[in-house]
Order: structure tokens, then C-alpha cells, then sequence
């Protein structure tokens, strides 16, 4: 058993020189990397490819949409509370206090609807006998539905604003700067490739290799294939700080006592 045991332990004593010393496995490992570092580069072109200001305009095109919402009993407790109000008055109304909809009433699971609803500033007003009315600001379409609680009592609470400024520009900009920034770490990623194949700048492969991770190309693939590069990379350092010609007599003295 223990000579079984010393055979493998010298084989793979023996193997780990051969790829230390071996350029093809360098060249495999820096493949590797560039691989991975292009499908990042290419996810990034994906993702720019995409006009931002197509979505806005799809967006602002829009000039009418539905307003969903439910009507329920305000939350008292844990265990009370939350339970959906049907037969409640809804009416919306323009900011110049005319009736744009209404009145409708919700269904027996509290659900209402408005549909083709102008995209402007609004206000819900929400009645039923016994209940304290109340009061939302929104443009319709802004929210996919909207939940309003009713208390017992009489009278009317205070507006609520449900209107919000739209982040549809900045969502877009982050977009392109992530998509940039894919391709920049891809660029990179390739880059160390190219210098991990001329055994040129061992730390510098690795760190531009490293960045080549956040390209990301196939979500996990990409960035599997420039470990694993990068780990046979760091198997070869030893090639980096040798001249080539010494490197190949490296390589054969390793092949002459395989």
C-alpha cells in the first residue's frame, strides 16, 4: 500500500513539474481567459445594443393606462384586520376637482379597476358608510395596483401622495454604464490573455485577468474559464520570469525525464 501510495505521490510530483515548465499549458491556461473574457465583451455589446431612449419614448408613448387596486379592512392587529371590503364608492377625480371616472363600487373581494385611464395627476376619493373616507394622489399605470385600507369611523383622513418622480433616466444611464463597464472588464480579461501567451507581466495578467471576471460573460461560464485559467497560469508562473529559450529548455529537460 505504501509503495502504491509513493507511485502516485511521484507521478503527481512528476506531472506538476511537466505544467510548470511545460509553455502549452501556459498558452491553455491564457486561452482560457480569453475565452471567458470574450463572451463578457459580448454581453456587454448585448446590453448596450439596447437603446435606452427607445424605452422612454415607449414609455412616454403610453397616454393611457389601467388603475387596479383592493380595498380592505385597516390592519388592527396580528390577527384582525385585512379583510377585503366589497360595495365600497370609488371616484376619481381631476386635480381641478371634476369627475373624471366613477363612481364604481368594489366586488365582493374588494377589487376595483379603472380602465384606459388618462396617464396624468389624479385623486382617488374612497367612501362607504361607517368608514373613515380616503384620499390618494397618483397618476395611474405609476403602480401595477394599489391597496387601500379603510378604518371605522366618520369623517376623512389626510391625502396620501402616491405620486412619485420617475427614475426611468437614471435606471437607463446605470444600464449603459454597466454595459461599458462589461466590455472594460472584458478588454481586460483579453488583455491578460494576450500577455499570459507572450509569458509577459505575471502579475499583470493576473490582475487584468481578475477584472476579466466582472465582465461576466455567460452568467457563471465566463467567469469559470478564467479561473480555471488563471489557476494554470499560476501553475506556469515560473515561465514568467525566464527568457523563452530558457523556458523551452525548461520544457525539454521535463520531457527527457518524463
Amino acid at each position: 500500500m505504501n509503495m502504491v501510495r509513493e507511485r502516485v505521490v511521484e507521478g503527481v510530483i512528476e506531472w506538476r513539474d511537466q505544467i510548470r515548465a511545460d509553455p502549452a499549458a501556459r498558452k491553455a491556461g491564457s486561452f482560457l481567459i480569453g475565452i471567458g473574457s470574450t463572451m463578457g465583451v459580448v454581453l456587454g455589446l448585448l446590453l448596450i445594443s439596447v437603446n435606452p431612449s427607445d424605452l422612454l419614448d415607449d414609455s412616454a408613448a403610453d397616454t393611457t393606462a389601467t388603475l387596479n387596486g383592493m380595498v380592505i379592512e385597516a390592519l388592527e392587529s396580528d390577527k384582525e384586520g385585512g379583510e377585503p371590503i366589497g360595495n365600497a364608492t370609488l371616484t376619481l377625480f381631476d386635480m381641478d376637482g371634476s369627475v373624471h371616472r366613477g363612481p364604481i363600487l368594489s366586488d365582493s373581494s374588494g377589487r376595483f379597476s379603472f380602465n384606459e385611464v388618462e396617464r396624468d395627476d389624479m385623486r382617488l376619493e374612497v367612501d362607504m358608510d361607517g368608514k373613515i373616507s380616503e384620499y390618494r394622489l397618483l397618476v395611474p399605470g405609476d403602480s401595477t395596483q394599489i391597496v387601500i385600507s379603510m378604518s371605522q369611523g366618520n369623517g376623512s383622513s389626510d391625502v396620501i401622495d402616491l405620486r412619485g418622480e420617475s427614475h426611468l433616466d437614471d435606471s437607463a444611464l446605470l444600464g449603459t454604464l454597466i454595459a461599458f463597464g462589461t466590455i472594460l472588464a472584458g478588454l481586460a480579461g483579453i488583455s491578460a490573455s494576450v500577455s499570459g501567451y507572450q509569458g509577459k507581466a505575471y502579475r499583470r495578467t493576473q490582475v487584468f485577468a481578475f477584472f476579466g471576471l466582472w465582465s461576466r460573460g455567460g452568467v457563471f461560464i465566463g467567469p469559470f474559464m478564467i479561473l480555471l485559467g488563471m489557476a494554470i497560469i499560476s501553475s506556469t508562473r515560473v515561465q514568467f520570469q525566464k527568457k523563452p529559450d530558457q523556458v523551452a529548455e525548461i520544457a525539454i529537460d521535463a520531457s527527457q525525464v518524463g
